[in-house]
């Protein structure tokens, strides 16, 4: 970092900010246009797009690049995959460098920009960057990625206790006729209005994903005695025929306690006639086989309902 007393606020300022700064937050904290010359000159900072400075030795992560991208246009903000891998939504990974813009311009190089309306509302700051908030990303998700993608950031969102009602607020408010993103998420919502709760996990999401269609199927179901004790709340279920499907992730089964934990969980259904299928991460992702094996499973378990 620049070792200097004039640098000072400014110095700090940029590096809440992955060590990036605009030339006008320079000279509010009184770096002249000659000093910052003198700096570049030096080598002390970077000038990557006109009007945006980088600290010379702040490391060069992705957060940095998105940082530039997104003060390099002052009224843009991250947004589509680059906003939900900044939120940490289930399936995103920092990499892309996308931006919601007013008017689309020249944009740098490695930038995609995507056009569209910047309510002040839909705006928050994550980790010192402009972003859209999660409403906002998730309805325009839906215009870039498959619904498969996108129902798995939504059963995050769901997970981690965002309103669903805040949620159809912004898709409602930004839907248009034909536009794709905003009517996955509402086609998601009404989903959502049927089922008793989100997944736990994203393997869930996957499992369920690959057992669509199968008859009965029902998420996060509460299993009774016949005198209407408490027995296991297990990831899926097909009651008529008493099968549970748990999706078997080291995250939620790892640790000392947990294959004791487990046993006993399968014990006590089975006290009550339920078979406990298991699926694991690769299961999951061979939709085709899952599907059958436990289409096979109820098969057999038709005689016994």
């Amino acid at each position: 970092m620049i070792a200097s007393a004039l640098w000072g606020n400014a110095g700090e300022f940029a590096a809440s900010r992955h060590g990036v700064l605009t030339r006008s937050q320079a000279a509010h904290n009184n770096i002249s246009a000659k000093v910052i010359a003198r700096l570049i000159r030096q080598g002390l900072l970077l000038e990557p797009a006109p009007g945006v400075l980088v600290v010379s030795g702040s490391p060069p992560t992705w957060r940095q690049a998105l940082t530039v991208a997104t003060v390099a246009r002052g009224t843009s903000a991250a947004g589509f995959r680059s906003a939900a891998a900044l939120q940490q939504a289930d399936g995103y990974r920092e990499g892309p460098l996308e931006l919601l813009v007013r008017v689309a311009q020249r944009a740098q190089q490695g930038v995609r920009q995507h056009e569209g309306p910047m309510c002040p509302d839909d705006i928050v700051e994550v980790d010192g960057i402009r972003c859209t908030n999660i409403a906002r990303t998730l309805c325009d998700l839906g215009s870039v990625d498959s619904p498969q993608q996108v129902q798995q950031a939504f059963e995050w969102a769901w997970r981690a206790g965002v309103s669903r009602v805040w949620i159809r607020a912004a898709a409602e408010r930004l839907h248009r006729p034909g536009q794709r993103g905003t009517g996955v998420i509402l086609q998601l919502l009404d989903r959502a209005d049927r089922q008793q709760g989100p997944t736990e996990s994203a393997l869930e999401v996957r499992v369920e994903r690959a057992l669509a269609g199968i008859p009965g199927l029902v998420r996060q179901h509460v299993v009774l005695s016949p005198a209407g004790a408490f027995v296991a709340r297990v990831d899926f279920a097909i009651p008529h025929v008493r099968v549970a499907i748990e999706a078997h992730s080291r995250r939620h089964h790892f640790g000392l306690d947990a294959p004791d934990a487990d046993a006993n969980r399968e014990a006590a259904l089975q006290n009550e006639d339920w078979i406990v299928r298991y699926v694991t991460d690769s299961q999951a992702r061979s939709a085709a086989k899952l599907h059958a094996s436990v289409a096979a499973l109820i098969a057999a378990r038709w005689p016994k309902s």
